[in-house]
């Protein structure tokens, strides 16, 4: 009886993997933001978003009908990601570490690299696309008045604060911090490393602590 090599059998290549519903929507957020952080928002395009995430511009049109919604549906996503950040619990052993916490919290979304890149673009495309800077400002009033709830919150354990204006205290600790973004946008250099964030947030929360257990003169 004769041997019979076996031949080997051919692997079926099969179907690619599909993406869910939700890994569809992750992708196209993530490649949305970064085109229009690099390229701006003149400079973005569907069919370049749609070559960036690896899918056709008939799945994104599925989603979104043109490049304006696209920038909102981004923007809706940065405002839930941005006031879940500031609402996350604090590992504080005191309200000062809770509050210099939130201010950090703060910081990072508006000081980080990503905040600062968005600003810029918004800055510099402000007149030509209207909704652009529109969407932007109603991101940073939602997450401003998430900061002041959470602020004001954890300011009813803080002693020493009694009869103090603690809502203007966190508009002021909000202004301190927003303070920096000016220069950060300016300066094409600018990284945003975490431990200089961090002493600058740090810094305007003790000074706005001070004032508001200084009371009214």
């Amino acid at each position: 009886m004769t041997d019979q090599k076996a031949t080997p059998k051919k692997r079926s290549r099969g179907r690619p993997t599909l993406r869910t519903e939700k890994e569809t929507h992750a992708l196209l957020i993530k490649a949305a933001r970064a085109a229009f952080l690099t390229k701006g928002y003149s400079g973005t395009s569907i069919e370049a978003v749609a070559k960036q995430a690896g899918m056709s511009t008939r799945t994104i049109y599925k989603t979104v009908s043109n490049k304006a919604s696209l920038f909102r549906l981004v923007a809706d996503h940065a405002i839930e990601t941005g006031i879940a950040h500031l609402n996350e619990p604090f590992e504080a052993t005191t309200p000062e570490s809770a509050i210099r916490a939130l201010a950090r919290a703060y910081t990072q979304l508006v000081l980080g690299k990503n905040g600062v890149l968005t600003a810029r673009a918004v800055l510099s495309e402000q007149a030509k696309f209207p909704e652009f800077r529109d969407k932007f400002l109603s991101s940073i009033q939602q997450v401003a008045e998430a900061f002041d709830r959470r602020f004001v919150a954890l300011c009813s354990a803080l002693s020493g604060v009694e009869g103090a204006d603690v809502e203007e205290a966190a508009a002021l600790l909000r202004s301190l911090i927003n303070g920096a973004q000016r220069a950060a946008i300016l300066d094409p250099q600018y990284e945003g490393p975490a431990a200089t964030l961090a002493d600058w947030s740090d810094k305007c929360t003790d000074f706005t602590l001070r004032a508001l257990r200084s009371g009214p003169e």
